[in-house]
């Protein structure tokens, strides 16, 4: 039975994740009174390049081409070893916990600037260099986080986490997972390309993601967006199930009926999440690109609070 939990896992966040986009978007436009596109468009966009011709450049080597593939693949493995759709282990998720998530989407990350850099744009290599630069800074915030969330449970497994945070009052409602909390909502911010940090207009010279894949085009640029809905989709479930609300998901003695249940609930708190980034994107302009390194400051003085706060009052 837990091997069909992985297909619907699987399926859940692959045919959902542009769904979320789709929202969002929406949600966008309407809070700008514009009627905007169909929460479907991100479907319709995704088709439309399926049909079209991959172009590759003539300098590029063969990790172009395969790069939007591989990134795909590591997000899809992401996607059944975390706690999305059930608080209890599926069969392949004891090969890696939070510090091993973290590291894959760090991989992934690197696979894309490669890919970045190997096309010889010089707008990719602008938002590779650009991307680098924040990353650098990040990374090691996201790992700190993690670390500090094995503090409260013993352990980096996140479905640990999941059950100490959602049993224990004392630690859901202690300094340090508030700490840790809004630290993650500000990396979430960052990894998701959220106005604050980066705009998605191709015409911005102060792009970082966006630029990326600036020379993938047809079924190439298809996987990479697939892949980037994938990535936010992810990242936005961590926030819920392991940091902010991880209740109601899923335990081992729930029923293929019970999880289908919750994936309605999920998909309500993923709307509501949305919702918020939508309020934040129509409410505070862009950051200077400079800006973006107080932006992650932030976080580090929150992860570094979360720290504090422990040694000195356990909690």
């Amino acid at each position: 039975m837990k091997y069909l939990y992985i297909i619907v896992e699987i399926l859940f966040v692959l045919c959902f994740s542009p769904l979320i986009a789709g929202i969002q978007a929406k949600m966008e436009e309407r809070l700008q009174s514009q009627q905007g596109p169909s929460i479907f468009q991100p479907y319709f966009d995704l088709i439309k390049l399926f049909r079209k011709e991959s172009l590759v450049p003539k300098v590029s080597s063969p990790l172009f081409r395969f790069a939007p593939y591989m990134v795909f693949m590591f997000y899809l493995f992401l996607s059944i070893i975390l706690p999305i759709i059930t608080a209890f282990p599926l069969p392949i998720a004891s090969t890696a916990d939070l510090i091993g998530g973290a590291l894959f989407f760090s991989a992934a990350s690197a696979i894309k600037t490669f890919a970045a850099i190997d096309s010889r744009s010089n707008y990719a290599h602008l938002g590779a260099s650009r991307g680098s630069s924040f990353s650098v800074f990040a990374e090691p915030i996201l790992l700190v986080i993690f670390i500090m969330l094995g503090v409260v449970s013993s352990t980096n497994n996140p479905f640990v986490v999941n059950n100490v945070l959602r049993s224990s009052p004392g630690w859901y409602y202690s300094l340090l997972h508030g700490f840790i909390t809004v630290a993650f909502f500000i990396l979430l911010i960052f990894e998701t390309g959220q106005l604050p940090v980066e705009s998605h207009s191709h015409g911005e010279l102060g792009m970082v993601d966006q630029a990326l894949p600036f020379e993938y085009t047809g079924p190439d640029l298809a996987m990479y967006k697939w892949g980037g809905y994938m990535k936010s989709f992810i990242f936005m479930s961590i926030f819920l199930n392991v940091f902010l609300v991880p209740f109601w998901v899923p335990g081992k003695h729930a029923g293929l009926a019970i999880i289908l249940l919750y994936l309605l609930i999920h998909l309500a708190k993923l709307t509501v999440l949305v919702f918020i980034f939508a309020l934040i994107n129509n409410t505070i302009s862009k950051f200077k690109l400079y800006k973006n390194f107080d932006f992650l400051a932030i976080a580090f003085a929150l992860t570094f609070l979360a720290t504090l706060s422990y040694y000195v009052i356990n909690y």
